[in-house]
């Protein structure tokens, strides 16, 4: 509840902000995009998230922005500031023993949490571009991420 309130409240005081003029197009204006990651099984380890602005990129190594935060509620905000307006995707990690990967059993199944943009989920293994992919064209937008550990209940 009370990361409830925090975004709201960063949401507000965002837009509270005088509005910038400017002659440039579309492509470049920013905006700040909040993460809440919620459903972690425990306060052990670190939070990875990871922001894809491209379906090539899409679960590579090689994020557009990322961040790693140690965890100490059962949900945690990120704060992404000057986003350009587009296309984007997230993955978040609890990353347990903060080796910096997400650890999967000798069947493949993650022994740790993840979850995606959309709360996408892929039948065996992350979702497709598509389904995790949102537009971000706002000056402050907030997206809500709910960890699934194992094999998800549902897969979309």
């Amino acid at each position: 509840m009370k990361q409830i309130i925090l975004i709201i409240s960063a949401l507000i005081f965002t837009n509270m902000l005088p509005a910038q003029t400017s002659v440039h197009d579309e492509k470049d204006k920013t905006g700040t995009l909040l993460i809440l990651v919620k459903g972690f099984a425990s306060t052990e380890g670190q939070l990875m998230v990871a922001l894809y602005n491209t379906q090539e990129e899409f679960m590579s190594e090689k994020p557009y922005k990322g961040s790693i935060m140690k965890i100490s509620a059962n949900e945690e905000l990120v704060r992404f500031e000057d986003v350009p307006y587009g296309d984007y995707a997230v993955a978040a990690i609890h990353d347990i023993n903060g080796d910096g990967k997400l650890d999967k059993n000798i069947l493949g199944i993650p022994t740790e949490g993840y979850g995606f943009s959309n709360n996408a989920l892929g039948k065996y293994g992350p979702p497709e571009w598509i389904k995790a992919s949102f537009v971000f064209d706002e000056r402050a937008e907030a997206r809500i991420i709910n960890l699934e550990y194992g094999i998800p209940k549902v897969a979309i």
